[in-house]
């Protein structure tokens, strides 16, 4: 289960921060292509930073498990101090022991389903 990333493998390759730099005029001139623009760049921020949380949570042995799938009196017993918020949405961390047998299958669905989405 460690090895496994809830974050989508090649968001890094789809950074759309070069191309803000790049062609600003493109970007400033169009609103569609502006709003298009920050909807990425908000994307690419939100993944950026799970992944930051993810490898601490990897570095102090837990792995982070998103709350949206977790049954929510299990939640109250983590408490405020094994949780992380990015954007929104909440994550837990927690040890590989502590999943449930039906936890492990909703992760790698959640998994599954982030890979397939695209950036």
């Amino acid at each position: 289960m460690t090895e496994f990333s809830i974050v989508p493998p090649d968001f890094k390759e789809k950074d759309p921060r070069p191309f803000a730099h790049l062609f600003p005029d493109m970007i400033r001139n169009d609103d569609q292509s502006f709003v298009a623009f920050i909807k990425k760049w908000q994307r690419f921020d939100f993944y950026n930073s799970l992944n930051m949380f993810e490898e601490y949570a990897r570095a102090n042995g837990f792995i982070l498990f998103p709350a949206t799938i977790m049954h929510w009196r299990r939640r109250n017993g983590f408490g405020a101090e094994r949780r992380a918020r990015v954007g929104r949405k909440s994550f837990y961390m927690v040890r590989e022991y502590e999943l449930t047998d039906r936890e492990k299958e909703n992760l790698l669905d959640y998994i599954e389903e982030v890979r397939r989405k695209r950036l």
